[in-house]
């Protein structure tokens, strides 16, 4: 079976940002190895040069005092002087760069872990859900299946059976009816419970997104610290480095940190607005031409789902009008609770997406008992956006629905809910697009 997860546009873009954030990452970690070796070359050239101040001055002790001599303590003042400065050197680059940036990397990997466990854990939640409505909706079709079987023999029997066998015939029908209303309704609530493991798991991305932005953010200004900090102490070589910093230090009075983080923001950029999620339609035993049902009972049992689903298609209608009033009275009152306001938004969105899902399912439905009765084909705007796809054995009926991209990289997201909720749900659902 295909992997629901493969085309969604909220993995593609966080698996891009994980990407793109490990090669920051791995750049970080070289960074801070080649500083940690310069530290250590400063260390050994230290070690070094007190070493040949020491020679010197001993060598100067036996040998007469006079101005060549004087001159030659000045050399190995200067080689203790030096050796202080390469030691001090090392030990600022060890411990305002190297140590720090391997705390913060440490840090970071450990929130990034979690992160891609959150995600993960709602991930498994979304296709196990997929899953069981797959296991869910073959075990009906073949109980629908068995449930007409057992119909068929009892009508055709009548007339050769006693009153005893016909009452335990009927008696098994009873029982297998109320298994398959069983089923149904199992079926239909495992497809509704679909909205909601869809959206935990793509707000996890989007949560988890904004927070490798942050770290992202965080390791750059980072990086441009230790080269700030870099600089200072390489300015106190004096004039006998000045040439060499030269090149270094223009380099450095150009960075803007601000500028970094937007070439972050640009390069990491959603290309496109559009999230085309796809949903599992109901697909029931009723709805195939080709079944040995009665058409009388296939029109009646059709018509039964459709009355269901026209329940709580006015009961999502009813709570979407019902969130779109309170939208509406947030954005009208300063001082109402964000946090309120943003599960108010969420809320309208499962709405909004149950409302279509159960719309095309309607759709479908309705397109068959028309053609059972004989009469013209419904229109809907979702009537293009319903396609097929064969997987083994089964035919599956699928939707796929284009909601706006809530993926952000500034602090506000425009959801299709912020209008306060007033949306046709028609006109919701005419955002449907096909791909075959």
């Amino acid at each position: 079976m295909r992997d629901p997860l493969t085309n969604c546009s909220y993995n593609q873009v966080y698996k891009s940002l994980k990407e793109f954030s490990q090669n920051g990452e791995n750049f970080c970690k070289q960074v801070t190895s080649i500083l940690q070796q310069r530290a250590n070359l400063e260390f050994n050239y230290a070690k070094g040069l007190q070493k040949q101040a020491i020679k010197l001055n001993k060598a100067l002790q036996n040998t007469k005092k006079n101005c060549v001599a004087s001159a030659w303590a000045w050399v190995s003042e200067g080689m203790k002087s030096a050796a202080d400065l390469h030691q001090k050197l090392g030990k600022a680059i060890e411990l305002e760069a190297v140590k720090p940036t391997h705390q913060v990397l440490s840090v970071h990997e450990k929130k990034r872990k979690s992160l891609d466990n959150e995600v993960e854990k709602t991930a498994n939640l979304f296709i196990s859900n997929w899953n069981q409505q797959i296991k869910a909706k073959k075990k009906l079709m073949e109980s629908t299946k068995k449930h007409e079987a057992l119909f068929h023999l009892i009508e055709s029997s009548k007339q050769t059976m006693t009153d005893r066998e016909k009452q335990k015939l009927l008696n098994k029908l009873k029982k297998s009816t109320e298994k398959l209303t069983k089923e149904d309704e199992n079926y239909y609530q495992k497809n509704m419970a679909g909205c909601s493991t869809r959206l935990k798991w793509e707000n996890t991305l989007e949560n988890c997104y904004q927070n490798i932005l942050e770290l992202e953010k965080e390791r750059i200004k980072l990086l441009c610290n230790n080269l700030n900090q870099y600089t200072q102490h390489i300015s106190v070589f004096g004039q006998t480095l000045t040439t060499c910093h030269t090149h270094i230090h223009g380099a450095i009075s150009k960075i803007d940190v601000e500028k970094d983080i937007q070439a972050l923001m640009e390069e990491t950029a959603v290309s496109s607005t559009e999230n085309k999620s796809e949903f599992l339609l109901t697909d029931y035993f009723e709805e195939d031409p080709n079944n040995a049902m009665n058409k009388e009972r296939q029109k009646s049992s059709i018509k039964a789902k459709l009355l269901r689903l026209q329940r709580d298609i006015e009961k999502a209608s009813s709570d979407r009008e019902g969130l779109g009033r309170m939208l509406k009275a947030y954005s009208n009152n300063s001082f109402s609770d964000p946090e309120s306001q943003k599960s108010t938004a969420a809320l309208m969105e499962e709405t909004i997406l149950k409302l279509d899902l159960m719309q095309a399912n309607a759709y479908k439905l309705s397109s068959v008992l028309a053609e059972l009765e004989q009469r013209p084909q419904p229109s809907h705007p979702c009537s293009n956006s319903i396609f097929k796809r064969k997987e083994k054995q089964q035919t599956h009926s699928y939707v796929r629905i284009s909601r706006p991209f809530l993926m952000k990289r500034s602090e506000t997201t425009v959801r299709r809910t912020s209008s306060g909720g007033q949306s046709n749900p028609s006109s919701s659902c005419a955002a449907l697009v096909i791909i075959t």
